[in-house]
């Protein structure tokens, strides 16, 4: 009798040491997931005044509060230019709900052929720039935007001495000065979301989160939500997005994950 309750005391614990084990390896490293997603506009929004911006975005946006995830949106700052009280309170209620919008250059880059906006321009003329979208952000909502992206530009030492010089913003994706003397956070490229812009790719996604994601305290994943035209394309995100809560993936804002470094 003693035995048998021995084997099965032994078996139990045999069985939740597995039970544990498994929970553990269940509980691998994993990243956390900035979304950055470029290019807010109101381009697309539906001519009759219905909505803001695109079907598109909005879907995402519905997406995103639905799974109850967090997002960081670039948003254009010639966007802001226009008398569009809709569109602002837009945005104004978007930062409500804890989207966190970002500055994504003021100006919209129409070709190879245009000129990049932060590229081979002199330092003051970038900084004019940053400083036309914080400034039409600030007046238009209320929004101080405490990060930056450039849209479809690389950046030089010259946008990193205008940063320098406009302290709201804290945060840069995925350029870093070539000195590297920087007092902004820099977030790294190292998974891609999109295969190329506008295309999740659900198979290199996860072949590039297997092979890094592991080594990374967070991953910083950029999208073109209004380029998402076709299912086949909104189906490549929904299936990244769920694979990464599967990992049990927590996503943060980028200023969430910038207090987190701090601490």
């Amino acid at each position: 009798m003693k035995i048998a309750m021995l084997s099965g005391c032994l078996a139990a614990a045999i069985f939740t040491g597995t039970a544990v084990n498994a929970q553990e390896a269940k509980k691998e490293k994993v990243p956390v997931v900035i979304l950055k997603l470029d290019d807010m506009c109101t381009n697309g929004a539906p001519s009759n005044g219905s909505n803001a911006v695109s079907p598109r975005w909005q879907k995402l946006i519905d997406y995103i509060q639905n799974k109850k995830l967090k997002a960081t949106i670039g948003v254009m700052g010639f966007s802001l230019e226009a008398d569009n009280q809709k569109y602002f309170d837009y945005l104004k209620d978007l930062d409500k709900k804890g989207f966190e919008l970002w500055n994504h250059g003021y100006k919209v880059r129409k070709g190879q052929e245009d000129s990049a906006e932060f590229e081979k321009v002199p330092m003051e003329e970038q900084k004019a720039s940053l400083e036309k979208t914080q400034k039409l952000m600030k007046d238009k909502t209320g929004i101080e935007l405490k990060a930056f992206g450039p849209h479809w530009s690389g950046t030089s030492e010259e946008t990193f001495q205008a940063l320098e010089q406009i302290s709201e913003i804290k945060m840069v994706f995925f350029y870093a000065p070539p000195s590297k003397k920087t007092g902004k956070f820099i977030f790294e490229r190292n998974v891609n979301l999109e295969s190329s812009p506008g295309n999740p790719d659900f198979e290199k996604f996860k072949a590039a989160y297997e092979k890094f994601a592991g080594q990374k305290a967070y991953i910083c994943m950029q999208g073109h939500p209004n380029m998402w035209a076709t299912d086949e394309k909104w189906n490549g995100f929904e299936k990244i997005m769920d694979y990464l809560i599967g990992k049990g993936c927590v996503f943060m804002t980028a200023s969430e994950y910038l207090a987190t470094v701090k601490k």
